[in-house]
């Protein structure tokens, strides 16, 4: 009896506190009525709706911010605030940038990828990593060597589509893309030669691990258990770390390389390179600076998310706007026709007679080509400039302004024309059919499903 009286209590007592609960909620939810931006839950705030749209999340916020120009995002342990206002932008990202650090928790997601590089800190340690970077872009020599890297590898990828072309092929444009910047960017910015576009494609750990790695720090800005799956190893997290552990025998390889290679310049001249990795390498010589390998390993893969994968998505996108928009691509296609004739006339060079079936006079002709693309004739090719430009607004790869603005833009843009000017003026791209085209959630904004085309070689 007694027994029965206590089920019976315990029974009334949770349905109250059910009751209670539906109640709060339905209060809570009522109350948001008028809301313009997510509407939220008790305790777990607005998770749900932005786990549910995370695939697409850029168009799930541009619905809110055409409603209102900021939009906050309430989360069990924080919350994000969107804004669009150009003024408030202005003021956040310019004129009182110092009041806006990217944070603790900005850089707690980040850390286990990017360490204490340059894109994930604040203060004395990015103004010091900046201004040591912005020497090295300055520097004439390294601009020189990059044209020189960017042209070598943009004929690699010729060749690659060439022989596409002419088995009908279809290609991943984006991964191979990929593959260019990160050759060019290990060359250039670390001295080394790691071969991911040679004519077999082989496949490279390195690249695969940090594609991983990045979208998976970029979860744990909406989910609120990273930590605990952290800890206990479990999920996204457990595979997070094994991709790290690929990434950083990569970069501590390439720093041991590179200190291997500069204890021996005295003995051996030629080993004398003059990129970013051995500008931060000496600099760890001084004790002042308390630069360790570590340090170094964050240099290097702010480096790689910088030279690689902005650019490549950039290039991907603008390959899809020509695509899909013919009339650039017969505009841009004349400026390169009309820049190749002229300078021929200005290096006095007769132009090679090619046809497209004759593999041969047309690898010849595209060799030919490139060697008449440098850094100042490049800056002649205004409407390919233009393009660009137009593709970075419509599809902006990664968010930096004011103080954070890109010091490596102009090589980029170098690296972009020379490739872009050899690919639009001799190959012509279709999409496959039934391809779909979206973006990935990621730092930077990469198509989800790559770009597959099918290559025709142009006259």
């Amino acid at each position: 009896m007694v027994d029965q009286e206590w089920y019976s209590s315990k029974s009334g007592v949770l349905g109250v506190a059910t009751c209670l609960v539906w109640t709060w909620m339905i209060i809570h939810r009522w109350n948001q009525r008028k809301n313009t931006g997510p509407k939220t839950w008790p305790l777990l705030g607005a998770a749900l709706e932005q786990l549910l749209n995370y695939h697409r999340m850029h168009d799930w916020l541009l619905g809110y911010l055409n409603l209102s120009k900021t939009v906050v995002v309430p989360m069990p342990f924080t919350t994000y605030t969107y804004i669009a206002d150009p003024a408030n932008v202005q003021h956040i990202l310019k004129t009182n940038f110092p009041n806006y650090p990217k944070g603790d928790a900005y850089h707690s997601y980040m850390e286990v990828l990017l360490g204490d590089g340059i894109f994930n800190v604040d203060g004395e340690l990015w103004r010091k990593q900046r201004k040591t970077a912005s020497f090295e872009f300055a520097s004439k020599n390294l601009r020189d060597f990059s044209a020189l890297v960017f042209r070598e590898y943009s004929l690699k990828l010729s060749d690659i589509l060439t022989r596409a072309s002419l088995h009908n092929q279809q290609v991943d444009v984006q991964e191979l893309l990929m593959r260019m910047t990160l050759d060019s960017i290990c060359k250039v910015g670390f001295g080394v030669e790691i071969g991911s576009l040679a004519p077999n494609l082989p496949e490279n750990g390195f690249a695969k691990a940090f594609d991983t790695a990045n979208m998976i720090v970029t979860l744990r800005f909406i989910d609120p258990f990273w930590k605990i799956k952290r800890f206990l190893n479990l999920g996204s997290e457990a595979l997070l770390q094994k991709s790290i552990k690929v990434i950083d025998h990569f970069t501590y390889s390439v720093i041991a390389t590179r200190k291997k290679e500069i204890q021996q310049a005295p003995t051996t001249p030629n080993k004398i390179k003059h990129d970013i990795l051995s500008r931060f390498i000496e600099l760890g010589e001084d004790p002042n600076n308390n630069f360790t390998n570590k340090s170094l390993r964050d240099v290097v893969l702010n480096f790689v998310i910088a030279g690689r994968d902005t650019t490549a998505a950039t290039l991907s996108w603008a390959i899809y706007m020509v695509m899909t928009h013919s009339h650039v691509a017969d505009r841009v296609y004349s400026e390169l026709k009309s820049f190749e004739e002229e300078r021929a006339k200005e290096e006095r060079i007769s132009l090679l007679h090619h046809h497209p079936s004759d593999i041969q006079s047309f690898e010849r002709r595209v060799t030919q080509f490139a060697e008449l693309l440098n850094y100042d004739s490049l800056n002649r090719l205004h409407y390919l400039h233009a393009m660009i430009t137009e593709t970075l607004r419509l599809y902006p790869a990664v968010p930096q302004a004011g103080p954070r603005i890109c010091m490596g833009k102009d090589s980029a843009y170098l690296q972009m024309k020379m490739a872009l000017a050899i690919l639009c003026r001799f190959y012509k791209f279709s999409l496959v059919s039934g391809h779909e085209v979206s973006y990935r959630m990621m730092t930077i904004l990469s198509m989800a499903n790559g770009l597959k085309v099918t290559v025709a070689r142009r006259s």
